[in-house]
């Protein structure tokens, strides 16, 4: 792994000298000023404290499957190497970003765990010391914690989709490799959105209890895809995935083959309109098909408005929002499937009972 954080830092620099370079795609690049000190790091969390979660208001009784999402990267500059969960500048922008283009598409139909926690400053990635790893470790800490919190407090016994991207996801594959060793926790996940970030195969069968979802209502799996161009400045997966395989489901078929699909396919899109200020869903955004374990579109009609901080062709930004309302209605299916599946567990379990 740190191999490939070397590689990736060393292909996002030559990236950037060579495409124009957005404010963004400098600002990954400033270091914090001291090395990391344990003592240092910001005050851990305490989980039973409403504050140190994301719209906790987001949790309507009525509603029966949960989510637990974790947010990519949102603390870009700082002093420390890990955010301090007061901040409010980083706390806005993970609200007004991930949360509004990536967690919102499960609003509708679930109860929402959004964890602050004190994620690793995004120089982490590409440090070539031991303070990147050490951040990153505080990190996914806040992330464990966060969630067995949530399974012994809040859960209440529901089915519960987990839903990540980027340093979420990275953190997430650690915590599913180690939380679903409990086949109770195992029993109620209808499935894991852990995009953003390569995670190889062999690390899917080697560490993980679960496969890879190869169809649209498949539960108790694992979905990924990195988003991309036909020909990227800089792909994830070419330099994460070191040319071991790389998990990929499309989100247009929920399937892992390679057959092209039709953006008419696509349900819609969420993105921001600058002449209304209003987020908007487009229709027949976009179109996929997985080319070499990652997910090739063809460049959308705005393409000179988005965001790539990572170089032309590379959508990590919207690996949610580019399948927004696809993802609603997958999670949709999901459930459904989920709970036709237990109903008909249950009354097989009457049945034996009664013989």
């Amino acid at each position: 792994m740190k191999t490939s954080l070397l590689k990736l830092s060393i292909l996002i620099i030559n990236c950037t000298l060579l495409t124009s370079c957005s404010r963004l795609s400098l600002m990954v690049f400033i270091k914090p000023p001291v090395k990391f000190q344990t003592e240092k790091v910001p005050p851990a969390p305490d989980y039973s404290d409403y504050n140190n979660w994301h719209k906790p208001h987001l949790r309507g009784e009525d509603k029966t499957t949960d989510v637990f999402y974790v947010h990519p990267t949102t603390y870009i500059t700082g002093k420390g190497w890990n955010q301090a969960l007061d901040d409010e500048h980083v706390n806005w922008r993970t609200r007004v970003l991930p949360l509004n283009y990536q967690a919102a598409t499960f609003y509708k139909d679930c109860r929402m765990f959004i964890p602050k926690y004190r994620q690793a400053i995004f120089y982490s990635f590409v440090d070539k010391k031991e303070n990147g790893k050490k951040a990153l470790e505080v990190a996914y800490q806040d992330v464990r914690k966060a969630f067995y919190y949530y399974i012994e407090h809040l859960n209440e016994g529901r089915p519960f989709i987990l839903a990540a991207h980027s340093q979420g996801s990275y953190h997430s594959q650690r915590l599913l490799a180690e939380v679903l060793q409990d086949s109770l926790i195992k029993s109620k996940l209808i499935v894991a959105y852990v995009l953003g970030w390569p995670i190889k195969e062999h690390y899917v069968k080697e560490s993980l209890p679960i496969g890879v979802c190869s169809t649209a209502t498949q539960t108790g799996c694992l979905v990924s895809w990195n988003t991309e161009s036909g020909n990227p400045k800089l792909s994830l997966v070419e330099k994460i995935g070191e040319g071991e395989p790389i998990v990929c489901v499309n989100p247009l078929s929920w399937n892992l083959d390679t057959t092209y699909v039709p953006k008419t396919e696509n349900l819609g899109a969420l993105q921001p309109n600058k002449k209304t200020k209003i987020d908007e869903i487009i229709l027949d955004y976009c179109d996929a098909k997985i080319e070499n374990d990652a997910l090739k579109i063809t460049p959308p009609a705005n393409q000179s408005t988005l965001q790539m901080p990572m170089g032309k062709g590379n959508y990590h930004l919207y690996d949610y929002s580019f399948f927004f309302q696809n993802i609603r209605e997958n999670a949709r299916d999901r459930i459904q499937a989920y709970e036709q599946s237990k109903r008909h567990s249950e009354a097989q379990s009457r049945l034996n009972l009664q013989e």
